[in-house]
């Protein structure tokens, strides 16, 4: 079995990409898609990664988060694909881990799994257990995309109208890639093992502070439950924040309305 391990980055944040990595080690890849707005970043790439044999760089032009995601994807050839960013970072153990749950479950297409933080403390409140993916969200799950893996008999893209430097939205496309690939047929499951440490800070917990996350959300609901659910949704979630967090719940539930009917 074999990994690629999937890393994204614009312009001089290939400068870190090196951090990303750990010594070599046998069925382990690193494919890495550096979009960039400008010439002049292309000459940034690291020796170190132009020397590792494990290491290949593909280049785009442009912006868009799902767009350098589906670049890595076309460039990938292993039996595995894990999800990354610039500010990852791995050990042997998590990669074992990875192998070993997917030996342990040959029937999953798709895999999340656990993160956590620099400072060793989960990211998120995970599922205590092994599960799909869909009992994973009914306990509070939600993804975030250095979770993801899935093999390479997947062939959902991810979805360039979400994610960082789309057009109009700023997050969403790990919801969105999850759901188009299950209704594509491919099974995913959670498992309670951890595979990455990073940056805790995630564009979803800028949600109360940037109106373009709350336009994403919206948006990300009506792709996965319809304009009818959505729009419930959208009222749970202005009220939760009313509550738990003393927000004006009209201008969230304007900005996600504004999502729903974006499309």
């Amino acid at each position: 079995m074999t990994l690629d391990i999937l890393i994204c980055t614009i312009d001089d944040g290939i400068k870190k990409v090196p951090d990303v990595l750990i010594p070599q080690k046998s069925g382990v890849s690193y494919v890495v898609s550096m979009q960039y707005t400008d010439e002049k970043f292309k000459q940034m790439i690291p020796a170190e990664l132009l020397q590792r044999e494990d290491v290949t760089i593909h280049s785009i032009e442009g912006r868009g988060l799902s767009l350098n995601r589906n670049n890595a994807l076309a460039h990938s050839s292993a039996d595995i694909r894990l999800i990354a960013d610039d500010d990852n970072r791995y050990t042997e153990a998590y990669i074992d881990a990875i192998f070993s749950s997917y030996n342990a479950h040959k029937e999953a297409d798709i895999i999340c799994f656990k993160a956590i933080g620099y400072d060793g403390k989960e990211m998120k409140k995970y599922p205590a257990e092994a599960m799909s993916y869909a009992d994973a969200c009914n306990e509070g799950y939600y993804p975030t995309s250095m979770e993801i893996s899935f093999k390479k008999s997947v062939c959902t893209n991810f979805d360039i109208r979400f994610g960082l430097g789309s057009e109009k939205l700023c997050s969403g496309e790990e919801d969105v890639f999850l759901f188009d690939a299950i209704k594509d047929g491919y099974k995913a499951i959670f498992i309670p093992e951890v595979v990455v440490s990073s940056n805790p800070l995630t564009t979803g917990d800028k949600f109360l502070q940037d109106r373009k996350v709350q336009i994403s959300k919206g948006a990300t609901f009506k792709h996965i439950f319809g304009t009818r659910n959505a729009l419930w949704r959208t009222v749970k979630e202005a009220g939760w924040h009313l509550v738990h967090n003393s927000a004006n719940p009209f201008p969230i539930m304007y900005n996600m309305c504004k999502g729903i009917f974006l499309f």
